[in-house]
């Protein structure tokens, strides 16, 4: 997409003379949190035309200080800034049309008449980290928009991304050690009020997200899902979610068999100590009879992380 930029400030850095000294002294201030920006949602700029892949963006996360770059906590690049008219910062008039209207559908956003853009200094320069992810974004309160490919690229505040993953997983005080297991027939799922990033593989088929709730260890939410399309009604995965994010998964419960070899099948189910160690069993029946057990574990770790 062209993208029109005008009234582009100069950077004006009190960090030094030189340029190796202000790269070192802008990398310096890369020891604070950097990370304020992370990947919310991607949607195609005209339906069933292009494939929105969100797996190069949702592990980005940047952060803009004045008219320098922090990409995964490091400083990359220097970028122009400017506000500008809405109408003037799209090349044609189609496409102000087309974002007002799915900024409008997709995120509830009304384009104001004055937005603040961004553009790479070092656009198409293959040194560029940034320039592998977007040359041109525009801000709209705590969201942030690029065109990739054909797709809208959107990016939320971190604080807002917390706040959507809060209201989004019920919070209950559970008791450790958790021990149960789940009959299908009996279970009432929860609904999931929203997508976080990386669900999508765990739809199985569905426009909701059915989940039960687990307990929340080391700040990190635990969910069970159930994969019950294919041949196996009765699967369930956990995953870790942390900033409205699928970190984690493992398959902790379940049954698996071939339909033609009754009486050999898997079964696999798991607990959680008074710890929070995750221990899942699997024992394989050949002829209904026990052929293995084995027993593994698992520790959540606070960025949601299994080992």
């Amino acid at each position: 997409m062209a993208l029109l930029f005008i009234n582009c400030k100069q950077s004006n850095s009190n960090f030094g003379k030189g340029n190796d000294q202000t790269k070192i002294l802008k990398e310096d201030l890369a020891t604070n949190e950097r990370n304020n920006w992370l990947f919310f949602k991607t949607v195609s700029l005209s339906p069933n035309s292009y494939l929105c892949d969100d797996y190069n963006y949702n592990s980005l996360k940047f952060d803009i200080d004045n008219d320098s770059v922090f990409i995964n906590n490091k400083y990359t690049d220097d970028v122009y800034t400017s506000s500008i008219k809405s109408e003037d910062y799209f090349k044609y008039k189609y496409l102000y049309e087309t974002y007002k209207k799915i900024l409008k559908q997709e995120f509830n956003i009304d384009i104001p008449k004055i937005i603040k853009t961004i553009r790479n200094k070092r656009v198409y320069d293959k040194n560029s980290e940034l320039d592998k992810y977007f040359q041109d974004a525009f801000f709209i309160d705590n969201y942030v928009f690029f065109e990739k490919e054909g797709c809208i690229m959107c990016f939320k505040k971190v604080e807002e991304n917390k706040v959507i993953l809060e209201s989004c997983i019920d919070e209950i005080n559970f008791l450790l050690p958790y021990n149960k297991t789940h009959v299908i027939e009996n279970i009432t799922y929860k609904i999931l009020k929203c997508r976080p990033i990386g669900i999508e593989k765990f739809l199985c088929g569905n426009e909701t997200i059915r989940y039960i709730l687990l307990p929340k260890i080391n700040n990190v939410n635990l969910i069970l899902i159930p994969m019950d399309c294919g041949d196996s009604p009765y699967r369930f995965y956990l995953l870790a979610i942390k900033n409205n994010k699928v970190i984690s998964n493992l398959y902790v419960e379940g049954e698996l068999f071939e339909p033609e070899t009754m009486g050999n099948v898997e079964r696999t189910n798991f607990s959680i100590d008074e710890n929070g160690i995750i221990h899942v069993t699997t024992k394989v029946f050949i002829d209904n009879k026990i052929q293995s057990h084995n027993i593994k574990e698992f520790k959540i770790n606070e960025d949601g992380t299994l080992n």
